[in-house]
């Protein structure tokens, strides 16, 4: 560390401008802290929104409503086609395949044991099972 010959020379030295700026705008920063918070007009009283309020917001924002006839009949139209066309399996295909794939061979007897009793507890799902068994 450098020792300096009298104040003068502290003064001029690199380390003095430094910690002078530093301190200098620790002052700003600590004074615009002080006066945003005690001083009225700069206060702010505007509380942060909640993320549904932001959601709804955002929904709103990018949701409009149809008013042209001619879209939305063609909306309609592409809905209905949309549902002619879909492979989507019927609610009876869907609880026959859930059947299958939960009444599968286990070689658990808790899980086999599980299986039975829900089996009993849902029996529209078993008598899917057992229409498909005599086919």
């Amino acid at each position: 560390m450098r020792i300096y010959a009298s104040i003068e020379d502290f003064f001029q030295s690199p380390l003095f401008i430094t910690l002078a700026l530093v301190i200098f705008f620790g002052i700003i920063v600590l004074a615009v802290i002080l006066v945003k918070k005690y001083v009225k007009p700069f206060q702010n009283t505007e509380k942060p929104k909640s993320d549904k309020e932001i959601a709804e917001e955002e929904v709103n924002r990018l949701v409009t409503d149809i008013t042209d006839e001619e879209t939305l009949q063609q909306m309609n139209e592409a809905a209905r086609e949309l549902e002619k066309d879909s492979d989507r399996p019927t609610e009876q295909e869907v609880a026959e395949e859930e059947v299958e794939r939960a009444t599968e061979a286990v070689e658990d007897e808790a899980a086999a044991e599980a299986m039975r009793r829900y089996a009993e507890e849902h029996p529209e799902e078993a008598a899917a099972f057992q229409d498909k068994e005599d086919k």
